[in-house]
């Protein structure tokens, strides 16, 4: 009997996470930043093209469909970047796990930023809808401040110095 809990335990452990190994950590900033990168160029780009489209949106309806898109947009890519950065694993430092968490958690945050953004938009009445849109821009950036995505606050010297050096990261 106690030879067949071995494999139960150890099935057990690995579904659960314990005994997961940790990634090194240079290899660990690198997938980060290679999501990280082309996370802010994609809402760098959605941003461009909202602010184009909106110069010729003559309606409500129509400023609203193309704020819409780029919230739908933001959304999704911040959630696309905080399942790679998740899937980056843990990296090998002290603490990794939080760190590694810290950032997942505050993509997740941007993500529902987005969102909340998106849902408040959405609801707007066309005749208070672009006071209402300015109420919802100012929260999404005091939400997305907020949520903290800064390589250089992290608490690990080891991978602060990574950060600094590894050239996806720059």
């Amino acid at each position: 009997m106690r030879r067949a809990l071995g494999p139960v335990v150890l099935v057990a452990m690995l579904l659960s996470g314990c005994g997961t190994a940790a990634v090194p950590h240079r290899t660990w900033v690198t997938s980060v930043c290679q999501t990280l990168g082309p996370w802010r160029d994609r809402l760098t780009a959605l941003n461009a093209r909202a602010a184009e489209q909106m110069k010729s949106a003559t309606t409500a309806g129509q400023a609203r469909d193309r704020l819409l898109r780029l919230l739908d947009g933001a959304r999704q890519a911040s959630e696309d970047a905080r399942a790679k950065v998740a899937g980056a694993g843990v990296p090998d430092v002290t603490d990794g796990g939080a760190i590694a968490e810290r950032f997942v958690n505050a993509l997740a945050a941007v993500r529902d930023a987005y969102g909340k953004a998106r849902d408040t938009v959405h609801g707007l009445p066309d005749v208070t809808f672009y006071a209402g849109v300015g109420q919802a821009m100012t929260t999404l950036n005091q939400e997305y401040a907020k949520a903290g995505v800064d390589t250089a606050k992290v608490a690990s010297a080891q991978l602060r110095k990574d950060f600094d050096e590894v050239p996806a990261c720059g």
